[in-house]
C-alpha cells in the first residue's frame, strides 16, 4: 500500500535505483563466496540478455568485476543458494550472546524466559532463503552493524515483554529489530565511518536507506506488513525531526515507535557504554519516542547498577556551556528580525531551533543557571558535571541534524528568504555547526 507513494517520492526513487544497482552487497557476497560454499541457483543474465554465469557455477571474488559491469535482471541474491546460512535460532542464541557482552543487560538475561520468548516468536520461523543469505553476509562483511541489529533484537524483546505487545506485534518487532539496518548496508562503509563528513549526495544515501530496506522485505510472504513499515519508520520521531518521511505523532505505527526507541538505545549502549548517561540520554529524548516505551526503557536502566562515565574536563566544559550560551541568545534575538513571511517559508526550520532552545530551558540551563555555574571555580556535584556535558552532547547531535534537515529543505525546495536574511540564518547555523565540531 506504500509503494505508490515510495515511487513517486526522491528518495524513494534513489532507494529503487540503489537496489537495482547494489555493488555493495555483490562486492560483499562475492567475497563472502570465497569462504562459504555459495552458487548460482539458477542462470544470472543482465537486464539485456546477457548470460552472466551460469547455473551450478561456484560463486568466488573473482566474478565481482563481472557482474557490477551490468544492471542484473534481478536482485543477485534471489539467484544463489548458499550452505550453512543463519536461520531463526541461530540469530536467538547470536542476540543472547551478543546482549550478554553489554553489563546492563546481562541480569535481564539470567531469566530464561526471555530467550524462550523469543525462541517462541521465532524459532519455527522459515526465514526467506534471500534475506537469510544477506544476514549471513553482513555478519562477515559489516560485523558491527549485525551486532547492532541483535542487541536491538534484544531491546526490544524485554520492552515486548514488559509493554504486553501482543504476539503478532511481538514477533513484527523482532523481526524489523534483526532487518532494521538492510538498507544501511547497502552504503559504503567508509561514508559511515565517524570520522566522515557526508556531503549531499552520501546524506541523501543515510535518508534513504530505511526506504532500501523497506524495499527489500516488503514482497515476502513471511514477512507481516508491520515489520516491513516499521523499517522504513524505524528513523521517524515523533515530534516530526526524523526521516525519510518527516512523520509525527501516531502517523507512526506502534511497532515502527518501539523499533525507533530500541534501535535509539542500542545505539547509545554502543556509543557510551552501560553508564549514567543512558537514562540521561534517554530523558533529553522524551518528546522524540513513544511514552510509554521510553518509561519501560527508563525503568529498565534504572533497575541496573549503571557506573558513572568519565567525567570531562572541567575548563573545556565551561568553555563550551558558556559558547551555547551565547548560541541561544542570539538566537532569541534573530527570531525576532523574521518577518510573518520569513516564518512561512522556513516554520521548519524555526520550530526545530526552538525546540533545542526548549530542550536548553527544560533541562534547567537557563541563562541565570548558565551564569551561576559560569561564577563556580569548580564542579562540587560530579552529577550536574555529568548532566552538563550530556546536554551538550545532544545539542551538538541535534545541530548536525538540523544542518543536515536545512540542506536537503533547500535543495528540494530552494528557499524564498530574503538574501539578506538567508545570509543570518546560515551564520547562525555556521556557528552551531562549529560549536559541534570544537567539542569533538
Amino acid at each position: 500500500m506504500l509503494q505508490p507513494e515510495i515511487d513517486k517520492n526522491e528518495m524513494g526513487q534513489l532507494a529503487l535505483r540503489t537496489l537495482a544497482d547494489n555493488k555493495q552487497f555483490v562486492r560483499a557476497v562475492t567475497h563472502y563466496a570465497d569462504q562459504h560454499d555459495v552458487s548460482a541457483s539458477e542462470d544470472i543474465f543482465s537486464k539485456t540478455g546477457i548470460k552472466l554465469v551460469r547455473k551450478g557455477t561456484q560463486l568466488s571474488g573473482k566474478f565481482y568485476e563481472r557482474l557490477v559491469a551490468h544492471k542484473l535482471l534481478k536482485p543477485i541474491e534471489q539467484s544463489l543458494t548458499a550452505t550453512d546460512i543463519l536461520d531463526a535460532s541461530r540469530i536467538v542464541l547470536l542476540a543472547h550472546a551478543e546482549a550478554r557482552r553489554v553489563p546492563s543487560l546481562a541480569p535481564l538475561l539470567e531469566n530464561a524466559g526471555l530467550i524462550d520468548r523469543m525462541q517462541r516468536l521465532l524459532g519455527d520461523l522459515t526465514i526467506p532463503a534471500p534475506l537469510a543469505l544477506k544476514l549471513s553476509v553482513m555478519q562477515v562483511d559489516r560485523p558491527k552493524l549485525f551486532q547492532h541489529s541483535l542487541i536491538v533484537a534484544m531491546l526490544s524483546m524485554v520492552l515486548a515483554a514488559r509493554g504486553h505487545l501482543s504476539r503478532d506485534e511481538s514477533r513484527a518487532l523482532a523481526l524489523a529489530s534483526i532487518f532494521h539496518d538492510l538498507g544501511e548496508a547497502c552504503i559504503d562503509p567508509d561514508i559511515l565511518a565517524p570520522q566522515h563528513r557526508f556531503n549531499e549526495d552520501e546524506h541523501r544515501h543515510v535518508y534513504a536507506h530505511p526506504i532500501t530496506g523497506y524495499l527489500m522485505l516488503h514482497d515476502f510472504e513471511e514477512m507481516p506488513d508491520e515489520a516491513a513499515i516499521a523499517v522504513l519508520q524505524h528513523h521517524e520521531r515523533l515530534d516530526g525531526s526524523g526521516y525519510p518521511y518527516r512523520l509525527s505523532g501516531y502517523r507512526i505505527g506502534k511497532v515502527s515507535r518501539c523499533l525507533a526507541i530500541t534501535e535509539f538505545c542500542a545505539s547509545l549502549l554502543e556509543r557510551y557504554g552501560a553508564d549514567k548517561r543512558i537514562k540521561l540520554k534517554l530523558w533529553l529524548n522524551r518528546n522524540r519516542y513513544d511514552e510509554e516505551a521510553m518509561k519501560i526503557l527508563l525503568n529498565l536502566f534504572s533497575d541496573t547498577d549503571c557506573p558513572p562515565p568519565q567525567l570531562p574536563d572541567e575548563k573545556r566544559l565551561m568553555t563550551h556551556l558558556s559558547r551555547i550560551g551565547k548560541i541561544f541568545d542570539d538566537w532569541v534575538i534573530l527570531r525576532a528580525r523574521f518577518t510573518p513571511a520569513d516564518v512561512t517559508a522556513i516554520s521548519y526550520f524555526i520550530e526545530r531551533a526552538n525546540n533545542l532552545h526548549l530542550l536548553l530551558l527544560e533541562s534547567g540551563f537557563d541563562q541565570c543557571r548558565i551564569d551561576e555555574i559560569r561564577s563556580l571555580s569548580s564542579f562540587e556535584n560530579p552529577e550536574i558535571c555529568m548532566e552538563i556535558n550530556v546536554l551538550l552532547e545532544e545539542l551538538s547531535w541535534r545541530f548536525n541534524e538540523l544542518y543536515g534537515e536545512v540542506q536537503r529543505k533547500i535543495r528540494i525546495h530552494g528557499s524564498t528568504l530574503e538574501p539578506s536574511v538567508r545570509e543570518i540564518v546560515h551564520d547562525w547555523l555556521m556557528r552551531a555547526c562549529s560549536f559541534t565540531e570544537s567539542r569533538n
